[in-house]
């Protein structure tokens, strides 16, 4: 689940590079740190100067890496990644020889104890930064525990060196492929607590019955709605559609018959209803809204007109089918269109459709009436 989702990888992505950035300023000053206390840097001024400015330099370069991620991860998650583990790479591997030179050089011994401390600190603190990705961090565990652990066996004065290093890489290698277990849990569990809150959001706007949205969430939309048009000087209509006669076909059918009569009107208003600004809805009962944003080059309520005609000729022309029975439907349709002003109660929208629904009714519904007031 984790691995197929760019957005969670990206994430992960994110931390690791996050988890790393305290590393990348340590590293740049650790060795003349190591060094400084134990005038190594008097003893082998070259040696010293090579290794401090070599680190430094890996630095500065994963410090640019830092700063160009964003659009260097939009060009290329991968060339990102690759830049990423080969510069980590860098560090681990001048550390490495670093640590090689301590136990088989004798210009280094005045300093290998503390390069000992050095050696589990640096090592303990990479995978912990590297957790997010932890194949990658025993590789770089392994670049830089390994060499020191083959060198002290081949030197047999430095062979218990080489058992302790080997041990203690058994060891945070098993930690850390154990906490990285739980990382990735952390993500599975975050993920399906999302989709758990995506659940319920899209639940608590839609209608159970119809699968279209519901009033509240309409009553949220049409005020954003109403805004926007007001901004834009955009007209703004409303469809309020009511199936004709259906207390009576529940009645007669029963109300398992008139909630499929309900899910197929619905259906057909949301068919019709299909521009990314049109809010269809079910407004209450077996009436039901579709709010239409009018495009600035049609003509007052053009739009919201046509697309009331084609609604009711729709509907009534696709009765619905159940058990080989077929079943007509028609429905009546008020419309109204505003242009929006701060004057002006959003509601006087609403009263202008319902009031039209009114006259469609009454004057031998299935009938598209528009509000001339």
């Amino acid at each position: 689940m984790i691995d197929n989702d760019p957005k969670i990888q990206r994430r992960i992505d994110m931390d690791l590079l996050s988890r790393a950035k305290t590393g990348v300023v340590v590293y740049g000053f650790l060795l003349p740190v190591v060094f400084w206390p134990f005038d190594f840097y008097i003893l082998q001024p070259m040696l010293s100067t090579v290794f401090a400015l070599s680190m430094l330099f890996i630095s500065i370069l994963r410090g640019g890496h830092y700063v160009i991620t964003k659009p260097l991860y939009q060009y290329s998650v991968k060339l990102w990644r690759s830049s990423f583990y080969f510069l980590s790479l860098c560090h681990a591997s001048i550390l490495s020889t670093f640590f090689v030179f301590s136990i088989f050089d004798e210009r280094f011994t005045a300093i290998l104890h503390i390069t000992m401390l050095a050696i589990g600190g640096i090592s303990s603190g990479a995978l912990v930064a590297l957790i997010p990705r932890i194949k990658f961090a025993l590789v770089n565990l392994s670049v830089l525990l390994i060499p020191s652990i083959v060198t002290g066996i081949i030197i047999s004065e430095k062979f218990a060196f080489a058992v302790m290093l080997a041990l203690f890489f058994g060891y945070i290698a098993m930690i850390g492929v154990r906490s990285s277990k739980e990382y990735n849990r952390s993500f599975e569990t975050e993920l399906i607590l999302d989709d758990q809150k995506n659940e319920l959001e899209r639940l608590s706007k839609i209608d159970a019955l119809t699968n279209i949205y519901n009033r509240g969430y309409f009553n949220i939309e049409f005020e954003k709605q109403w805004e926007y048009a007001n901004r834009l000087k955009l007209r703004l209509s409303l469809l309020i559609v009511d199936v004709d006669h259906f207390k009576a076909f529940n009645d007669n059918y029963g109300h398992l018959l008139g909630d499929a009569c309900l899910v197929h009107v619905a259906k057909i208003i949301n068919q019709v209803g299909k521009r990314e600004t049109d809010i269809a809805a079910r407004f209450g009962g077996e009436e039901f809204v579709l709010l239409i944003l009018e495009n600035e080059n049609e003509n007052e309520n053009e739009k919201a007109i046509k697309v009331a005609e084609i609604l009711r000729r729709k509907i009534e022309r696709s009765p619905f089918k159940v058990d080989d029975k077929l079943f007509p439907v028609t429905v009546s349709i008020g419309v109204a269109s505003i242009q929006p002003s701060h004057k002006m109660d959003s509601r006087q929208l609403i009263e202008q459709a319902d009031s039209a629904l009114y006259q469609a009714k009454h004057q031998g519904r299935n009938l598209v009436i528009v509000h001339s007031g």
